[in-house]
């Protein structure tokens, strides 16, 4: 057996027992009992198995933990440009909890929109931090800024903190910034969106808007020799709105873990380039 290993299966085993021990854990207690008592596999020796290194005995108890070494071999993302360690840390624990999302070790299920609701913590958390350090924190200055980029903008009477303003506007604001194209845009917004849906309970994906939209695309030759809309033609034939929805649920049905990452990853990286020299 590995260094490696070995070293990963004692952590796994104080933890275990670490849990195992403390009073309030009654029921993870119960459930381990019951795992090794009712378990035949368990009793025939995944146990002694495991304290072999046995690779198949450890995946056994991992998942039975919803444990994440697999995280721990991945690149997380660079925060270190942060100046508030505070901050830095809540940005490293949200990536971590949205990558056990993404491989299911969280609740022992994949699940993309937990995935998405923790980029957009991230995605929030860094345009508040962006804007409070490239006006230190003043928010009167934000808010002129904002307005001049969009005049229909309106602070309310009392705004202190950045965090107050609407997050897709603080996007548009860092698309202006960053000089950055419209479509630089669409994965934070479809996420954001998924995030929003999922706290109403209204998050389902639209077949029948799907499949009515594309005929009538095909139909009018608005589809592209990839089988995506062409915005120009798509729009005189659905209508902007319909349009929109269609492109947001082709989106979701592909749940696009890795384009989320990306996008995570291009945000975080324009900021720190844009803040250095100014912290």
């Amino acid at each position: 057996m590995g260094k490696d290993k070995r070293q990963q299966l004692t952590q796994l085993l104080a933890f275990i027992k670490e849990l195992y021990d403390h009073p309030d854990n009654k029921e993870f207690a119960a459930g381990i009992r019951d795992l090794v008592l009712n378990d035949e596999s368990f009793t025939k020796g995944i146990g002694a198995s495991a304290m072999r290194g046995d690779p198949e005995a450890i995946r056994k108890i991992e998942a039975y933990l919803s444990l994440d070494f697999r995280i721990d071999a991945k690149n997380l993302e660079d925060y270190s440009f942060i100046k508030y360690e505070s901050v830095r840390e809540r940005l490293q624990a949200d990536y971590r909890e949205m990558l056990r999302y993404q491989f299911g070790t969280r609740n022992h299920k994949i699940d993309f929109p937990e995935f998405c609701r923790f980029a957009v913590l991230q995605i929030e958390m860094l345009t508040n931090y962006y804007f409070d350090m490239r006006y230190g924190s003043d928010i009167g200055e934000i808010t002129r800024v904002f307005m001049s980029s969009f005049p229909s903008f309106k602070p309310y009477a009392g705004m202190t903190n950045v965090s107050e303003i609407q997050l897709k506007t603080k996007l548009y604001q860092i698309r202006n910034e960053f000089s950055w194209e419209r479509k630089d845009l669409n994965t934070f917004i479809y996420a954001i969106d998924v995030r929003n849906n999922q706290s109403h309970r209204s998050l389902l994906i639209n077949k029948d808007l799907i499949r009515e939209t594309e005929e009538k695309l095909k139909q009018a030759g608005a589809m592209t020799s990839y089988g995506r809309p062409d915005y120009r033609l798509a729009v005189n034939v659905v209508g902007n709105d319909t349009l929109n929805k269609y492109n947001f649920q082709i989106w979701l049905e592909r749940q696009p873990f890795d384009e989320v990452i990306s996008a995570i990853k291009k945000l975080s990286e324009a900021i720190a380039n844009n803040l250095s020299g100014t912290h």
